[in-house]
């Protein structure tokens, strides 16, 4: 018996299909709510229990709704109902950096790339990108922004981040 690749599609649309108010979140989410979608994804934890895919989406609207530390607490939860779900791992690297808390994103963001449940690693590269320009290795994040594009082709901001960076290297003459 093959082992199916994992889709976080798949598991999202899972909990959707037997969980209205993880569904209403969604619809919340995707209609720039996240007040709403917040209130959502907590009633369905509060109905159905705990889940990894409903902290990271709780996570994710808390942070959309300028709620960073709650946001980095619904992650961590995630994580420690399924250390293996990338996704947490990878918004949990975002989150810590949007507060300032740039070094400790590093292990986080390393972590979802190794995680077994992640489908969408150009993200984590998109992120790895951000952390070493916060660090300011343009090198580095430029090969980070070109192994985005790499992983997904045709997606549109690692190559935007990967010219950009590389329109900064030659201004400033930095070279390799």
């Amino acid at each position: 018996m093959t082992k199916q690749p994992f889709s976080f599609i798949a598991a999202v649309e899972a909990i959707a299909a037997r969980d209205a108010d993880f569904q209403e979140g969604l619809d919340w989410q995707q209609t720039d709510h996240p007040l709403e979608a917040a209130a959502a994804f907590k009633r369905s934890l509060e109905k159905a229990g705990d889940n990894a895919v409903v902290y990271t989406f709780y996570g994710w609207a808390l942070a959309e709704s300028a709620d960073h530390h709650g946001a980095i607490a619904a992650c961590r939860k995630a994580i420690r109902l399924d250390p293996e779900w990338g996704q947490a791992w990878n918004d949990l690297g975002e989150y810590l950096m949007e507060t300032g808390r740039v070094d400790e994103a590093l292990f986080a963001i390393r972590r979802a790339l190794k995680s077994r449940s992640f489908d969408s690693p150009h993200l984590a590269q998109m992120n790895l990108a951000r952390y070493y320009l916060y660090q300011g290795s343009l090198r580095r994040a430029l090969a980070a922004a070109e192994q985005a594009g790499r992983l997904a082709p045709g997606f549109r901001p690692a190559q935007h981040l990967a010219e950009w960076i590389a329109e900064r290297m030659t201004e400033w003459n930095i070279r390799d």
